[in-house]
């Protein structure tokens, strides 16, 4: 049975609290290990911590400012989590099914209710960054969709969620 009404506690960066509704089953370090491995990559160690924690679920408030982007704020409808029971609610799917939308160095980890992802830049200099992809874009075949940074990393993200 989910649990629900957890709280992440991000007072030490925005004074507000995040609740988390209907989080996944737990996940456990090992599982989490195994599906670096999967994906060929470490995660933040924040983003880790959140998902042990929480592995996906839905916020509450659910709002943030993305710079740059013409609709200047969208909505974090849900995270994904390993081994979801519901597959679009999983990481693993997420990445399989839009590897022709989003760059391979980057993992969605959560959605907007349009159906665009913020994702975790997995490789190179700016590797923890947390970026919108914007997927209403409509562009050609294998084009990826434009995106946009969003936060410095995975608890910067949480920080920039608001009402």
């Amino acid at each position: 049975m989910p649990r629900r009404g957890m709280m992440v506690d991000l007072r030490r960066q925005r004074k507000k609290m995040i609740e988390i509704d209907e989080p996944a089953k737990p996940v456990t370090e090992k599982r989490l290990s195994n599906f670096e491995s999967e994906i060929g990559a470490t995660l933040p160690i924040e983003y880790r911590q959140f998902l042990l924690k929480f592995n996906g679920g839905s916020p509450s408030p659910d709002t943030v400012e993305i710079e740059g982007m013409p609709e200047s704020q969208t909505d974090v409808l849900e995270f994904f989590g390993v081994d979801a029971f519901d597959e679009s609610s999983d990481l693993r799917w997420n990445k399989e099914t839009f590897s022709d939308r989003v760059p391979a160095q980057m993992l969605p980890i959560a959605c907007d209710s349009g159906g665009s992802f913020f994702c975790l830049l997995l490789a190179g200099e700016d590797s923890g960054k947390v970026i919108y992809v914007d997927l209403q874009f409509v562009g050609g075949p294998k084009q990826h969709a434009p995106f946009y940074e969003v936060a410095e990393n995975f608890n910067a993200f949480l920080g920039k969620i608001r009402e």
